[in-house]
């Protein structure tokens, strides 16, 4: 077994890990970025909308190749297909093309002297005095272990960082999502996102269209709980009804699993940091996580290098990480999860009603978790009795 030694290893290239190591190594210290396949940002498993701000934060000027489609304008279809239009002076976003996007996360770190190996595999943590002292890889068939000061587990939603260091093994709620990235499409506004409400199309989560330009779009579906079959026949019945794809060619399928159940208890301990979809760093309501996750690895790398040349990795210094990482970002995820489970005791025919009441700015504050108390207050206001009472325990 070859031997190599760091102060940070991170493992998963993706734009939590990738802003993790290029932080922590434009801070002083010596990382390596553990990549398990060929080329990072490949292959990609991803809805792929972004904020202007997330790209901004990212490091990334918001043009080709790293976006596709730039993004001015929303539709929330409730179950009967009626509509609320989501605009916003001050919001801009983009449908990435995350495989470039992605790449330039990683060549960034390269760039600020990160030792980037593709093509490997982490095995599992290994554990010196009963702490995390590394991990153990294999790479091009060669077994290595990489001693280091801290290790960053950003490998996702079944992180092997997290479960070989007898953290949290699974999420108590998650959504399975399925995706098809459709070509010869005749797009009217390819400027717009649409999202699809309701427990017949989509049980506990939502139906999404994705612009990439005017004939391209990922068509995707996710599901939760209460779903009878898999998430692909959802999506499958949700194209098929849809007469605008009916020509479509589709070029490139994916999926995958997506926390739902928020941040969890526990994601430093000392010596290890968990950052990303493997820390649950993700907002429930849309299942966004590319902006948290990039934020969330600037602060894990900066406290990490600072743990470091302080000497002190132990997870009462390293909880710093998480204390600034909830001042923002976590309220917003455990308001968000709130109203997940709010919407889960809706109906069709209760989210019908919703959507005559809702206006644009109460929809973006609950799917985000801002402001939400303030939202739900005001649509209570106005509201037939039924909702107020499926609202009510939420409020107070």
């Amino acid at each position: 077994m070859r031997l190599l030694e760091c102060d940070v290893v991170i493992v998963g290239a993706g734009p939590a890990g990738s802003l993790t190591a290029r932080t922590a190594a434009e801070n002083g210290v010596d990382v390596i970025l553990i990549e398990e396949h060929d080329v990072v940002g490949t292959p990609v498993s991803c809805a792929e909308g972004l904020s202007l701000n997330g790209v901004l934060d990212a490091g990334v000027e918001p043009k080709e190749p790293y976006v596709s489609q730039k993004i001015t304008r929303a539709h929330v279809f409730a179950p009967n297909l009626k509509y609320v239009e989501l605009t916003s002076e001050s919001w801009v976003g983009f449908s990435l093309n995350r495989n470039y996007f992605d790449k330039a996360l990683g060549d960034n770190a390269v760039k600020a002297g990160v030792k980037l190996y593709n093509n490997t595999t982490v095995t599992g943590v290994y554990k010196e005095k009963n702490k995390v002292a590394g991990v153990d890889a294999i790479q091009n068939g060669e077994k290595i272990r990489i001693k280091a000061k801290i290790t960053v587990g950003a490998d996702g939603y079944s992180s092997i960082v997290r479960r070989s260091a007898g953290m949290q093994r699974f999420y108590s709620d998650y959504v399975s999502c399925a995706q098809y990235t459709i070509d010869n499409l005749k797009l009217d506004d390819p400027e717009k996102n649409e999202f699809y409400l309701g427990v017949e199309r989509a049980p506990g989560g939502y139906a999404w269209v994705f612009p990439k330009n005017e004939k391209v779009a990922n068509i995707g579906i996710g599901v939760r709980k209460i779903h009878t079959l898999p998430a692909v026949e959802y999506l499958k019945k949700f194209i098929k009804e849809d007469p605008r794809f009916s020509q479509g060619k589709i070029i490139y399928t994916c999926g995958g699993i997506t926390p739902a159940s928020g941040i969890l208890d526990k994601i430093v301990d000392d010596n290890l940091i968990l950052v990303g979809d493997a820390a649950g760093q993700i907002v429930p309501c849309t299942g966004a996580g590319i902006h948290s996750s990039i934020e969330a690895g600037k602060m894990a790398g900066k406290e990490a290098a600072e743990a470091i040349k302080i000497g002190d990795t132990t997870k009462e210094r390293l909880t710093k990480y998480r204390d600034q990482f909830d001042k923002y970002w976590g309220k917003r995820i455990r308001d968000s999860r709130k109203i997940v489970e709010m919407l889960d005791k809706f109906k069709d025919d209760d989210l019908n009603s919703l959507a005559e009441i809702i206006t644009n700015e109460e929809i973006l504050a609950l799917a985000n978790g801002e402001n939400t108390a303030s939202a739900l207050a005001r649509i209570v206001a106005r509201s037939p009795g039924k909702i107020v009472k499926l609202m009510a325990a939420y409020l107070f």
